[in-house]
């Protein structure tokens, strides 16, 4: 099976699964209902809703061009032209790089990233693997974030943990202990012994230096990992920690209100007394549906937060839905318009992007990064 094949069907399953999901957040709900909580919603604020995605956004750009900038570079680096290396990570461009990212998301679940670090790389001088390394360190500290805000909302939500356990904990581990316990010993020691033959088998090749396996190494893995690596530091070697701390707290406020102001605007927010700290916890959960490999989160974060306001709540399936699609469309409708327009900006196509991140180069003749 060739890799643009296996590409293709991932795609195909990753729109089956969302198309499932959506279906199963749908079911049973009375979509006039729905209709009516639209029409009568409060639009008001949909400019201060449109500021903070913008806002949060920015802060997310102004974060990695703060990574980038803790990049270690060589000496062939810094004796380049200024005009041939300024224009390598201004807040212009890291911010239409993320916004191309989250485009390519919905068409392309989890390519997102690659994207956004193929579209940088053609805009700078520095290594594809260099900038992918400051993504993943964003993503873990992003993540990070994410488990502590998770800790915090059942900490916030500890007066409906009962139903948090019965609805959604419970089910899970009853799915996790029905499983044959034979299956999951036999399971982990054959991967154990599985990866141990592999790795002694490939440390063999990688030593011997005459043989394919170990020139390709050396020549051309193991520089990529260095680069991939000096990526990775960036969140610690930079020190610019007091704007990474501003930067991720600005970001995180705006998912906040993001996630408040459409209570306000469906007129959810009083009657059902969500304030702003249930609306912490209801981003955390929500969050969640985003990480399940569907386009965009589209089924699985409708379905997850539906359930979750349904549930925690009480709120009736109809304006729990609404509010899921309407989060979620404010969002989607920015990434596409933005993403499309920087594009545009750019002269640059998807084409292009997917071309640059199959090759581990730097825009000039010597490997900056």
């Amino acid at each position: 099976m060739t890799d643009r094949l296996r590409r293709r069907l991932l795609q195909i399953g990753s729109f089956v699964l969302a198309a499932g999901l959506l279906a199963l957040a749908l079911y049973g709900v009375d979509l006039t209902k729905m209709g009516t909580a639209f029409r009568k919603a409060d639009w008001r604020w949909l400019v201060p809703l449109a500021v903070l995605v913008l806002g949060s956004n920015l802060c997310r750009a102004w974060r990695w061009e703060i990574l980038i900038e803790a990049l270690p570079t060589t000496p062939d680096f810094e004796a380049l032209d200024e005009d041939r290396r300024a224009p390598s990570h201004t807040l212009e461009a890291s911010f239409s790089s993320i916004m191309i990212g989250y485009m390519v998301n919905y068409v392309a679940p989890r390519m997102g990233e690659v994207a956004r670090t193929a579209n940088m790389s053609a805009r700078s001088s520095y290594r594809f693997s260099s900038l992918f390394g400051t993504v993943v360190s964003e993503r873990i500290f992003d993540t990070a974030v994410l488990g502590l805000a998770l800790l915090s909302g059942i900490a916030l939500l500890f007066d409906r943990l009962p139903v948090l356990r019965e609805q959604f904990l419970e089910p899970a581990w009853a799915t996790i202990a029905g499983l044959p316990t034979g299956w999951i010993v036999g399971g982990t020691l054959a991967v154990l012994v599985l990866t141990a033959v592999a790795a002694a088998g490939l440390r063999l090749a990688l030593t011997d230096e005459e043989s394919a396996v170990g020139r390709f190494w050396q020549e051309t893995v193991k520089p990529t990992l260095l680069s991939f690596k000096n990526g990775m530091m960036t969140l610690l070697r930079s020190p610019r920690r007091v704007a990474i701390s501003v930067s991720t707290v600005g970001m995180w406020a705006g998912y906040l209100l993001m996630a408040y102001i459409p209570f306000r605007m469906l007129d959810l927010a009083g009657p059902y007394g969500i304030g702003l700290t249930d609306a912490w916890a209801l981003m955390a959960i929500g969050a969640l549906g985003l990480l399940v490999p569907t386009p965009g989160g589209i089924g699985s974060y409708h379905y997850i937060t539906t359930e979750a306001l349904v549930h925690l709540y009480g709120v009736p399936e109809a304006s729990a839905l609404t509010y899921a699609v309407l989060t979620h469309a404010a969002q989607f409708v920015f990434y596409i318009l933005t993403g499309g327009i920087a594009l545009l900006y750019q002269g640059t196509g998807l084409e292009t992007l997917s071309a640059r991140d199959q090759s581990d180069q730097p825009t000039t003749e010597s490997s900056p990064a």
